[in-house]
């Protein structure tokens, strides 16, 4: 449910990717109030370090979200989310020449979907949905799913860390 892809052409280490998720992550919580349980990083790193902007090749390092709507309140949400996100990817791998974030774009086109075979709620609505499914996630913990073992025990549920 949000889904954030992180597209770079140059080498970013596991510690910057732990960095970045944690920085998008919480910049969406906190400006949503989505559960942490929701957010979703990937990162790709592109086989062609050199991609067409304007006709000229160049490297590109981009990050696209995929969030629901939220109506009139979503477009300044995800503005404050850009900014952190911009301002983290700058702080953690540098805004000069090949580093540089090119594009940042967050989409609020996700309809609906299912997680964790439960029909994920509408924006805003997080916190009952986890409440509804709680049963079923404390049995996944019980079973020794860690992810939901954390998320019973608050640790990625809460708006932020």
């Amino acid at each position: 449910m949000p889904f954030y892809q992180v597209f770079h052409s140059i080498d970013l280490s596991p510690s910057q990717k732990d960095s970045l998720a944690r920085i998008i992550t919480d910049a969406h919580t906190a400006a949503t109030g989505a559960l942490r349980l929701f957010v979703n990083v990937e990162f790709y790193h592109n086989t062609n370090p050199f991609q067409y902007i304007g006709g000229l090749r160049r490297p590109n390092n981009k990050l696209i979200g995929w969030v629901r709507p939220r109506g009139e309140a979503g477009e300044h949400l995800m503005k404050e989310v850009a900014k952190e996100i911009q301002e983290g990817w700058d702080n953690t791998v540098g805004s000069v020449g090949e580093k540089e974030l090119s594009a940042l774009w967050i989409n609020d086109t996700m309809l609906t979907g299912v997680k964790f075979g439960a029909i994920l709620p509408r924006a805003f609505e997080d916190q009952a949905w986890f409440e509804e499914h709680k049963a079923e996630f404390q049995e996944r913990a019980r079973k020794g799913d860690e992810l939901f073992s954390e998320a019973i025990q608050g640790n990625i549920i809460n708006r932020s860390s």
